[in-house]
């Protein structure tokens, strides 16, 4: 269900408070976390009363940037609400999502703007889910500017009362680079978006994940668990008729011997989960991704679309918890390899209408 539309202009220094059966079409991953991009993606938003985000949006160009902005929360069936952002050239601004970004449009610049009333970034205090932002002209048609990079955090606001990936220490931060989907410059782009390789770059074909088995020793911190959360989105989605997009996918785990495992599960608008909870809820001691079946510390998991589904993109997030409130966690980007083609077509999104 759309449950809002905002609009926000941000100027000056006031916005600076807040496998098999697919085609390669090249043998490199064309999603970015370090260049400009038309697409931007954070796949992992939490707000509520464990955790809070700061998102951070910079517009790389020297232009004014207008982008249309979508949350997706998985707590409430795949519910959004989308909103508009304005961006100087060279602007950076921010929000704390629960709270939202409030902006105050007699303000000038140098003045204090600590007083702005209310604004135009929805507050969003009960929120797990993804944001994705796409650049867009000021009546919000699409383009390929590649203007968006951005930066995620999420913050732990409470202690931790249970063990394992969920541990945490209030104060505690965790820092990641939104995904970025790259426009051809030459291309002009409808609606729906086409992550085909021609309009947008497309997902890749592969996700890799580096990880310490769940419940391995960590090496530094003596008497240490090391757990890993992984979050994964699908790349296809509507935000016109609110379709979310379903991946089903495998995971081939190697162990430090190059033993095989295999896994699969599928994604239904969003994953976040400790990664033995991808293939058993009840015993995680059985799972292929835990320290008893894997027999090594450390493992890789090539993650793959099965054949006839889109793409996908993520991150995840390493926990080292002593006790459920003595925690440190640390989100990093996932290795892509390949650009996802499926043979029934490539991935899209679809923008809200009318523009």
């Amino acid at each position: 269900m759309r449950t809002g539309k905002w609009n926000a202009i941000l100027t000056g220094a006031c916005g600076i408070v807040a496998a098999v059966g697919m085609v390669a079409a090249s043998a490199h991953a064309d999603v970015t976390t370090e260049k400009g991009s038309s697409i931007l993606v954070f796949p992992k938003v939490r707000a509520n009363a464990n955790y809070d985000t700061v998102i951070e949006i910079t517009n790389t160009g020297n232009s004014m940037v207008h982008a249309q902005c979508y949350y997706v929360n998985d707590l409430q069936e795949w519910s959004k609400i989308d909103f508009n952002i304005w961006l100087t050239k060279q602007q950076p601004t921010h929000w704390v999502v629960s709270t939202g970004r409030r902006f105050d449009p007699t303000c000038g610049f140098g003045e204090d703007c600590s007083g702005f009333a209310p604004g135009l970034v929805p507050p969003v205090p009960d929120f797990e889910g993804e944001l994705k932002c796409v650049e867009v002209t000021e009546s919000g048609e699409p383009i390929t500017g590649n203007h968006l990079k951005g930066i995620a955090t999420l913050v732990a606001v409470t202690d931790g009362t249970e063990f394992g990936s969920d541990s945490r220490t209030a104060g505690d931060i965790s820092t990641y680079n939104g995904v970025g989907i790259e426009g051809n410059p030459n291309a002009v782009p409808s609606n729906p978006l086409l992550l085909d390789g021609d309009t947008y770059e497309a997902c890749p074909e592969r996700i890799v994940l580096n990880y310490f088995a769940s419940g391995a020793d960590d090496p530094v911190a003596t008497g240490a668990s090391v757990f890993t959360e992984l979050t994964l989105v699908p790349c296809s989605q509507d935000f016109e008729t609110d379709t979310p997009g379903e991946v089903t996918i495998q995971f081939v785990v190697y162990n430090e011997f190059e033993q095989r495992f295999s896994a699969s599960t599928t994604i239904d608008c969003f994953l976040n989960v400790e990664v033995s909870g991808i293939d058993t809820t009840t015993t995680p001691a059985n799972s292929v991704f835990s320290r008893p079946v894997l027999g090594t510390d450390v493992a890789s998991a090539v993650i793959m679309p099965i054949p006839g589904h889109g793409g996908l993109l993520g991150v995840a997030e390493r926990v080292v918890a002593r006790t459920p409130s003595d925690a440190g966690r640390a989100a990093y980007n996932l290795h892509t390899e390949g650009s996802l083609v499926p043979s029934t077509g490539p991935d899209s999104i679809r923008l809200v209408e009318p523009f």
